[in-house]
């Protein structure tokens, strides 16, 4: 009997054995079969640790920031660092920059203290500000019709160059034929023949009969051209010199109340396109508002006397 359940024992003993390997080698299968489906998902030779992915983006990143540093971004309207700033700073001095509407720091004001003196129509400028020109209108070009005639006649502005003619409008400045040295150019020409500092325009009283709006559309075209060609000069508009009493009452077309008018809407051209405005007429006016009569005979231009007061008043600073 005891033999019975001895041996009942060890074969009881010996199952429980062969179940437990069988189960642990079971696991073993089961375990790595779930680790080869989990690998299966990546590219061959990938791997499921991605720190190496990480690393990557952060060196991509810097890459990026090393770009900006740089300063060769080309992308207007962007927040720069202070270091691309630095180098749109330096492009700006050079007038090479690109980008448009970049959010710079304090280093662009900086610059553009620097490069004042090359561009200043693209400061900003006070009402009753008048500019002093160049010594002897050196790199100076006054365009006009007979009153700029008239200072360059009988007023001293000399180096200065002149582009007028007695019947000259906004009309047809960019069309006339003008002597200069001995052959006759187009505006086009004289501006493209040398770099100016100062430009002063006054035109607009032969203009009076025409449709003011005309008139003043076509007078900002002619404006732009200039700009357009000469974008460093800066930009002088002059108000037309008032007529005299008398003959403003004469003719409704010929009038003060339509030169004032003229002036205003110059004065607005002037003040929308960082321009200078300057106002001959208080030096020449009477109380009433017109130009004095002792100062001329035809009640349209001043004495060629006067003409060097004219000048002088140019030159006279006015800040």
């Amino acid at each position: 009997m005891r033999k019975y359940w001895f041996t009942l024992l060890l074969a009881v003993s010996l199952v429980l054995i062969a179940v437990q390997h069988a189960s642990a080698g079971s696991m073993d299968q089961l375990t790595s079969l779930r680790l080869n489906l989990a690998g299966s998902k990546w590219p061959r030779g990938g791997s499921m640790d991605t720190t190496d992915n990480l690393d990557e983006t952060e060196s991509s990143d810097e890459t990026a920031d090393e770009s900006v540093i740089v300063g060769v971004s080309e992308a207007g309207g962007e927040d720069t660092t202070d270091s691309s700033s630095e180098t749109a700073d330096e492009h700006i001095t050079d007038g090479a920059s690109e980008a448009s509407g970049a959010d710079v720091t304090d280093n662009t004001s900086m610059s553009n203290d620097r490069n004042a003196e090359f561009a200043p129509s693209d400061m900003l400028l006070e009402p009753g500000q008048r500019p002093e020109p160049p010594e002897n209108f050196q790199g100076v070009l006054f365009v006009g019709d007979s009153r700029t005639m008239g200072l360059s006649e009988y007023g001293d502005l000399g180096n200065a160059s002149v582009f007028a003619n007695s019947g000259m409008s906004v009309f047809n400045v960019l069309t006339a034929r003008v002597s200069s040295g001995g052959e006759k150019l187009t505006l086009d020409e004289v501006l493209s023949s040398k770099h100016y500092q100062m430009i002063y325009l006054m035109l607009g009283i032969n203009e009076l009969g025409y449709d003011m709006s005309q008139t003043i559309k076509q007078y900002k075209e002619v404006l732009n051209k200039i700009k357009e060609m000469q974008p460093e000069a800066i930009m002088v508009l002059e108000a037309n010199l008032h007529i005299t009493s008398e003959k403003s009452e004469k003719s409704p077309v010929y009038s003060n109340s339509k030169i004032n008018r003229l002036n205003q809407e110059i004065q607005k051209i002037a003040e929308e396109n960082s321009c200078y405005y300057i106002d001959v007429n208080e030096i020449f006016d009477d109380e009433g508002g017109s130009l004095n009569q002792a100062y001329s005979t035809d009640g349209s231009h001043v004495l060629g006397k006067y003409y060097a007061e004219w000048v002088k008043w140019l030159k006279e600073e006015k800040v």
